[in-house]
């Protein structure tokens, strides 16, 4: 068993079609054929019933697909070590984060991380927490900045950032403008702009709602805050927005309403538990738990 036949195998499974596994792969049709037909031989067991008109993976397929997966990943961990003993301070990070979390903070904090760490590169991919949550899980990103809960927490490390609630955006000609502080429950029948589906904000809210017997009517879903806040000061909807977002972005058109219960809005940086974790990756890591606590204090 060659560690090429296994990556051949996996886009196999991944495109469920030697064809497109091919084209993908860039090899020939007959060479992927070739390469399957002799990893099985190798492992003695037939990995894939395949016929002109049907692909199903077999018993023996399936566990090999799911082992080989974290395999190639732990194999791939082997030769970033190697790189990061030869290069010490260079490399790379993914950082997998929500927009309104980088416009926020992260630009004093990339500048005086990239002071420290000249030869480190960050690449930034901006979506919701529930999207980074997947991304880190599954390897596609070293680093997360994510609103929790988070679904399987075991599987991460995380660092609380930031602790704080959510409030109300609104006119100040609004009748909520004038009141201490709204119910959950007030907001029945309101037009209300949050988060999008992909961030935990959403569902944390859609569940407060129903909790207090109704579905709140949430007309417009949006991580941009310009928008979000130029919708509200228009007239043609209320938001339920994180407060240090609030604060950052209100006009004089505009101002904020405490909501009873809180609506918390916890941020934490997470990395998977297990597996290695770069140099790179480190250094940015505990750099974004010094500057938080810098922001604490």
């Amino acid at each position: 068993m060659e560690i090429q036949q296994l990556k051949y195998f996996l886009e196999v499974v991944r495109q469920k079609s030697f064809t497109r596994a091919a084209a993908q792969l860039y090899v020939t049709q007959p060479m992927l054929t070739r390469a399957i037909k002799q990893l099985e031989e190798s492992l003695n067991v037939l990995l894939i019933e395949r016929t002109s008109k049907s692909f199903r993976l077999t018993d023996a397929g399936r566990i090999l697909y799911d082992q080989a997966q974290e395999f190639l990943l732990r194999y791939d961990e082997i030769f970033q070590t190697m790189a990061d003993v030869r290069s010490v301070k260079t490399g790379s990070v993914q950082l997998s984060i929500p927009g309104v979390l980088l416009d926020l903070y992260f630009t004093p904090l990339f500048s005086s991380f990239h002071k420290r760490f000249p030869g480190i590169d960050i690449s930034a991919v901006e979506e919701g927490s529930k999207l980074v949550t997947a991304a880190v899980g599954a390897g596609r990103a070293d680093l997360g900045l994510v609103m929790l809960p988070i679904e399987g927490p075991a599987r991460f490390e995380t660092q609380l950032l930031v602790s704080d609630v959510c409030h109300l955006v609104v006119r100040k000609d609004h009748p909520f403008a004038w009141m201490p502080s709204v119910h959950i429950s007030d907001l029945k029948g309101e037009t209300i702009l949050t988060f999008s589906e992909t961030a935990t904000l959403h569902d944390t809210f859609i569940q407060m709602c129903e909790a207090e017997g109704f579905s709140p009517h949430v007309a417009y879903k949006s991580l941009m805050p310009g928008f979000s806040f130029k919708m509200v000061a228009m007239g043609e909807c209320i938001a339920v927005l994180p407060l240090p977002l609030i604060l950052h972005n209100l006009c004089d058109e505009l101002t904020t309403v405490p909501l009873s219960p809180r609506i918390q809005w916890d941020i934490a940086v997470i990395r998977r538990r297990q597996g290695y974790h770069s140099f790179a990756s480190a250094q940015l890591f505990e750099h974004i738990c010094e500057h938080f606590a810098k922001l604490q204090a």
